[in-house]
């Protein structure tokens, strides 16, 4: 379980050959009055896989870091990842920006996900992680720290959210935000846009 979802927040990803770990982090997304939205990370990631073998042995072998090292052509094929560079012990700093039309879903690193359901209604949440994977995620000694901001339109009525902040002057200035630092918590936020 813990290749396909390592967090609430920090969730793998499908990236590398292994798992991304979001270590720390500002994630944001920007939901237009049209339901088209913008998303981004900016961070630093660690390699799951890596981080377990680090764990278990205390080093990667130079292959290990050579191997690890290649990934970032590939992530760098990638159209939503702006940078990307290999920091050594399997960790990485990534930019990753995407922007999709209403309707289209988007998963970011599995960090964050937008999607628009049947009913109209357009879910902003991260992965979901059993007790095994959170339990597997805190013996890796990763530390989260990280940032979430979500930015909806005067349209948007928000039928649910749990963030830790949310906009000022009866909700029409600021964003909806979360701090995230532990892997509990799960940021949600669902909103429908009017007209």
């Amino acid at each position: 379980m813990l290749r396909k979802s390592l967090v609430a927040f920090v969730a793998g990803a499908s990236l590398l050959a292994g798992c991304l770990v979001p270590e720390k982090f500002t994630a944001k997304a920007d939901i237009q009055p049209d339901g088209s939205y913008s998303a981004s990370y900016t961070g630093t990631v660690v390699h799951g896989l890596a981080a377990m073998q680090l764990a278990k042995t205390g080093k990667l072998s130079a292959n290990d870091e050579a191997g690890l090292k290649r990934e970032v052509d590939k992530l760098k094929h990638s159209p939503d990842v702006q940078s990307a560079s290999y920091l050594g012990n399997g960790k990485y700093e990534l930019a990753v920006a995407a922007k999709r039309e209403k309707g289209k879903a988007l998963d970011l690193l599995n960090i964050l996900s937008i999607k628009t359901g049947k009913d109209g209604v357009i879910t902003i949440s991260s992965a979901k992680m059993d007790e095994k994977g959170k339990k597997d995620l805190s013996q890796l000694g990763i530390k989260v720290d990280g940032t979430l901001t979500v930015t909806v339109p005067r349209n948007a009525e928000v039928i649910e959210h749990n963030a830790t902040g949310t906009p000022s002057f009866f909700g029409l200035v600021g964003t909806y935000s979360w701090k995230i630092g532990s892997v509990e918590q799960r940021p949600l936020m669902k909103i429908r846009l009017k007209g």
